[in-house]
C-alpha cells in the first residue's frame, strides 16, 4: 500500500507498527505538506458498515475534542478503500520518540524517578479525559510515547473504546483479534462486565508502572485463559526492595487492588501523589549535627570514635548472629515457599483447565450464536437477492416490451413516410407533366407563329421583289438596283 492516497490527500510512507486490528503508517499531508500518522483499522466482518463508520466517528471525534498536553491530536477521520479492502482511517499528528515498552525493555533500567513523572504525565491526560466522560480501556507502555523532547503522549483515546465495544456489541470472536491486552486489563474488563468506569484504566496504569518497576507486568503467562484467571483472581507478588520509595510501591499496588472501590478514587489523586513523591525526592538532604568546640573537643571526638567503634563491633557480631539465623529461617522459608508454589501451581493448573473449559465453553457458545447470526443474515440476502431478481425479471420484461412498441411504431413512421413521399412523388411528377405539357403546347403555338412570320417574310420580299421589278421596268429605278442618296 506504500504511495497510496487516502481519501485524496494522505500519502502513505512506510509502516511503524501495526496489531490485531490495523496498522499505523507514517504519511504525508498533500495539502498542507506536514507529517502526519496514519492508523488503519480493518473493518469488523458481519457487521452494519454504516454503524460501523457512525460509532468509529462518534468515538474519534470525542476523544478529538480532548485538547492537552499529553494527548495526541486528531487531524482527520473516515473511511477508504486500499487494495481491495476496507478500512477506517485516522489521521493524526506524527510524534518522533519511543513507545515505553521500548524503554522498559531496554539494556539499562529506567529510574524510579523518570517512572514516576511518566506516571504523573500519563494520569494527567487521563485525567483530563475522565472528566470529559473518556475511558481510554487500553492503557498500556505501548499506547504511551516519549517525545524527544521529554513529553509523555497517550495514544489511541476513544479507538480503544470503538474497538472493544463494538466487537461486544457484534457478538463476534475475531480471529487474532483481542478486546483490549490482558497483560494490562483491569479484572472488570476481563469478566466482561458492563458499564466499565475510569477506575479500570487506573488498574492499566497500575500494571504500566509495575512493568516499569520490576521489569515485567505483574502477571505473566503465554495462555490467554490463565492470564486472564490471574488478572481476575490472584494477587501480584509485591515489588522488590530497591531504590524507589515506599509510597511509590505502596501506590503501585493500591492501583492494582481488584475492587474498583478499593482504588484511588481518581486520576487526580495519583497524580498529586506522584508529585509528592517527587517533591520529596528533590529535597536536599538535611545537614549532619556539628562537632562541639572548645578545648575539650579532641578528646570528645576520640571518646566517641572509641564508643562507636565497640558499637560498630558488637552491631557486626549481631549481624552476623542475625545473618545466621536469617540466613537458616530463609532456607526452610524457600523449602516451604518451594513447597506452597508447587501447590499453588498444581492449583492454578486446575483453575488454568478450569478457565480454558469455561472459555471453551463460552466460545462455542459465541460461535453457535455467530453462525445463527450468520444463517439469519443468509437467509435475509437470499431473500433480498430472489426479490432484486424478481424486480429485474419485471425491468426486462417491460424493456422487451417498450423495445416491441418502438420497433412497432418505427416501421409504422417509416410506412407513413414512404407514403407521403410516393403522394409528394406523384404530385410532383403530375405537375411536371403538366409544366411539359403546357411547355410542348407553347413551343408548338411559337413555332407555328415564327413559321407563319417567315411566310410572310417571304410574301414581302416577293412583293418588294416585283415592286423592284416594276419600278427598273418603268424605268424608275437604275437596273442596278435602289439609287443611292446622294450627298448635298
Amino acid at each position: 500500500m506504500q504511495g497510496e492516497l487516502i481519501d485524496g490527500r494522505y500519502r502513505l510512507e512506510k509502516p511503524l507498527g501495526g496489531g490485531g486490528m490495523g496498522e499505523v503508517w507514517s504519511a504525508l499531508d498533500t495539502r498542507m505538506m506536514r507529517p502526519v500518522a496514519a492508523k488503519l483499522v480493518h473493518a469488523v466482518p458481519g457487521m452494519d458498515t454504516t454503524q460501523i463508520e457512525h460509532r468509529f466517528m462518534h468515538e474519534v471525534r470525542s476523544a478529538a475534542a480532548l485538547p492537552h498536553r499529553h494527548t495526541v491530536t486528531v487531524h482527520d477521520c473516515g473511511e477508504t478503500l486500499l487494495a481491495g479492502r476496507r478500512y477506517l482511517y485516522l489521521v493524526m499528528e506524527r510524534i518522533e520518540g519511543e513507545t515505553l515498552t521500548k524503554l522498559f525493555r531496554g539494556a539499562t533500567p529506567v529510574p524510579w524517578y523518570d517512572i514516576a513523572h511518566w506516571g504523573g504525565q500519563i494520569a494527567t491526560a487521563l485525567a483530563a479525559a475522565h472528566g470529559r466522560g473518556i475511558v481510554h480501556r487500553d492503557v498500556k507502555p505501548q499506547n504511551v510515547m516519549l517525545t524527544s523532547g521529554g513529553v509523555i503522549k497517550v495514544l489511541d483515546f476513544g479507538l480503544a473504546k470503538f474497538l472493544g465495544e463494538t466487537l461486544r456489541v457484534a457478538d463476534l470472536t475475531v480471529t487474532g483479534t483481542a478486546m483490549g491486552t490482558f497483560a494490562y486489563m483491569s479484572p472488570e474488563q476481563c469478566r466482561g462486565d458492563s458499564g466499565i468506569d475510569h477506575r479500570a484504566d487506573l488498574y492499566s496504569l497500575g500494571c504500566l508502572l509495575y512493568e516499569g518497576l520490576a521489569g515485567h507486568p505483574p502477571f505473566t503467562n503465554a495462555a490467554p485463559h490463565a492470564l486472564l484467571y490471574q488478572q481476575v483472581h490472584e494477587q501480584p507478588r509485591p515489588l522488590p526492595a530497591g531504590p524507589a520509595p515506599a509510597g511509590l510501591t505502596d501506590l503501585v499496588m493500591h492501583l492494582l487492588a481488584k475492587d474498583p472501590a478499593h482504588r484511588p478514587p481518581d486520576a487526580a489523586t495519583v497524580v498529586r501523589e506522584l508529585d509528592r513523591l517527587l517533591a520529596a525526592y528533590r529535597q536536599p538532604p538535611s545537614q549532619p549535627p556539628a562537632v562541639p568546640g572548645g578545648g575539650d573537643g579532641a578528646a570528645e571526638v576520640a571518646r566517641m570514635r572509641a564508643a562507636a567503634e565497640r558499637e560498630i563491633a558488637d552491631m557486626r557480631e549481631r549481624a552476623e548472629r542475625d545473618i545466621r539465623a536469617v540466613r537458616a529461617e530463609a532456607q526452610q522459608d524457600v523449602r516451604a515457599r518451594r513447597e506452597e508454589a508447587d501447590a499453588l501451581f498444581e492449583e492454578t493448573r486446575a483453575k488454568a483447565a478450569q478457565a480454558a473449559s469455561d472459555f471453551e465453553t463460552l466460545l462455542a457458545k459465541r460461535r453457535e450464536q455467530a453462525e445463527r447470526d450468520l444463517a439469519l443474515r443468509q437467509a435475509k440476502a437470499e431473500k433480498r437477492l430472489a426479490e432484486i431478481e424478481h424486480r429485474a425479471e419485471q425491468l426486462r420484461l417491460e424493456a422487451e416490451q417498450l423495445r416491441t412498441d418502438g420497433a412497432r411504431r418505427a416501421r409504422q413512421t417509416v410506412e407513413i413516410a414512404q407514403r407521403q413521399a410516393e403522394d409528394i412523388l406523384a404530385d410532383a411528377n403530375a405537375k411536371a407533366a403538366d409544366v411539359r405539357t403546357k411547355s410542348e403546347r407553347e413551343l408548338a403555338a411559337l413555332t407555328h407563329r415564327r413559321d407563319s412570320i417567315n411566310a410572310q417574310l417571304t410574301s414581302v420580299r416577293e412583293m418588294l421583289a416585283e415592286l423592284v421589278a416594276e419600278a427598273v421596268a418603268a424605268g424608275r429605278l437604275p437596273e442596278d438596283g435602289i439609287p443611292q442618296q446622294q450627298s448635298t
